[in-house]
């Protein structure tokens, strides 16, 4: 017992020895090289310009309205349940006087 806590103890110190050199060695820094980069996060817009719209005007064009095309589509939003499935209706007071009822526990060693 006291060789483990001898042995512990040691651990623990050479533990904390290396801790600490490696702290030191953060703390003096690295010299870092001097490296060339090319920046090339700006956007690549060229030539643009942006013009002025007439809110008013789009305002009463979408006010008309439109006629839309009539389109065919197939309704896949609904859930894929097998026919042969039935939900079966439960015995919520019977279930829950089987719950407040409780059930024998058995010691397991």
């Amino acid at each position: 017992d006291r060789y483990q806590r001898r042995v512990r103890g040691n651990l623990f110190q050479e533990t904390q020895l290396m801790a600490d050199a490696v702290l030191k060695d953060v703390e003096k820094g690295k010299e870092l090289k001097h490296v060339e980069t090319v920046d090339k996060s700006a956007p690549k817009i060229e030539a643009v310009s942006v013009k002025k719209v007439d809110r008013g005007g789009f305002l009463q064009e979408v006010e008309k309205g439109a006629e839309l095309k009539h389109a065919e589509t197939v309704d896949k939003s609904a859930p894929a349940i097998p026919a042969d499935v039935s939900v079966k209706k439960v015995d919520r007071d019977g279930f829950l006087k089987e719950i407040e009822k409780g059930a024998d526990l058995k010691h397991v060693n």
